[in-house]
């Protein structure tokens, strides 16, 4: 290596001018797909809390701040362009679990073809920053002749990229605002707690309880549940109206909707609540309790 095209600024000129001119708007061209991978990157797939959210996707846009281009291509190859399948993790909690994850339909074809033309541009990007200069010798006419048409040939190369990647974070970002747009919408902020509701752990209990322990006609006595839950799982009955807003367990059997509930008249004159899974019901994962 030597220091022959290593001057701190070519002299002004026309053509050097256009050479400085075509470096800047290419090297603009290689960050414009990098920010769009890193958009992409950073809202394609996330999960958690519903309270949670927020936080969520800024410590996933900070990862992903970090990550070079070659990484973030890599990636959005796994993620989006394949499917990664059902990668939702259950958790027990207090409050609506979401998730989201946006991924682009394509055979295999169109994505190895994808892969070698990102790293096409991985390459070209590096080339032009790295080594650049010892290529070009300002001083020389045919030098720069050459590396303009180098540069001109790189941008038509990498300009396909930057429109593609365009279009798809564009459909992602349409599928955010829908996905926002519902989960802002009255009906589903009501299906996000019913489907808390059916997956709390009192909720399973009962349902479990109605398969296990019922009578002989399939009918539970809300009663004897209410006890049994006494007994093996008190803090399931703690705050009911605070957790569920709902002050019985008649109210929550009934905001459930899992469950028929009736009342059945007893011996001596009075009523008793009983209840059975119905048709929306399936079987929980919670174990059953003791019936003794």
């Amino acid at each position: 290596m030597t220091i022959e095209n290593t001057e701190p600024e070519p002299a002004r000129s026309p053509a050097v001018d256009e050479v400085q001119r075509k470096i800047g708007r290419n090297l603009l061209l290689f960050q414009h797909i990098e920010h769009l991978l890193k958009v992409m990157m950073s809202s394609s797939r996330w999960q958690g809390p519903a309270s949670e959210l927020q936080a969520i996707h800024e410590r996933r846009a900070v990862t992903v701040q970090k990550q070079t281009l070659g990484q973030l291509a890599g990636k959005f190859a796994e993620d989006v362009l394949a499917d990664a399948g059902d990668t939702r993790e259950l958790h027990a909690a207090d409050e609506a679990w979401i998730s989201f994850g946006f991924t682009i339909s394509a055979d295999s074809n169109f994505v190895e073809q994808h892969q070698v033309e990102m790293e096409a541009v991985i390459d070209a990007r590096n080339d032009l920053i790295h080594h650049f200069l010892p290529r070009w010798n300002p001083a020389s006419d045919e030098s720069t002749r050459a590396v303009n048409d180098y540069l001109d040939a790189q941008r038509a190369k990498a300009l396909p990229m930057r429109d593609r990647m365009l279009s798809f974070a564009r459909s992602m970002q349409d599928a955010v605002k829908m996905h926002a747009a519902a989960l802002a919408s009255p009906e589903m902020e009501r299906q996000l707690e019913l489907a808390w509701l059916q997956q709390s752990r009192l909720v399973l209990l009962l349902g479990e309880m109605a398969t296990r322990a019922a009578r002989a006609d399939g009918w539970m006595e809300l009663g004897s549940a209410g006890q049994l839950i006494k007994r093996d799982e008190p803090r399931e009955l703690d705050d009911l109206a605070e957790r569920f807003g709902h002050k019985t367990l008649k109210r929550v059997l009934l905001a459930s909707e899992l469950f028929d509930v009736i009342e059945e008249a007893t011996s001596k004159g009075g009523t008793r609540t009983i209840y059975r899974n119905n048709s929306r019901y399936k079987l929980s994962i919670a174990p059953a309790l003791p019936t003794s």
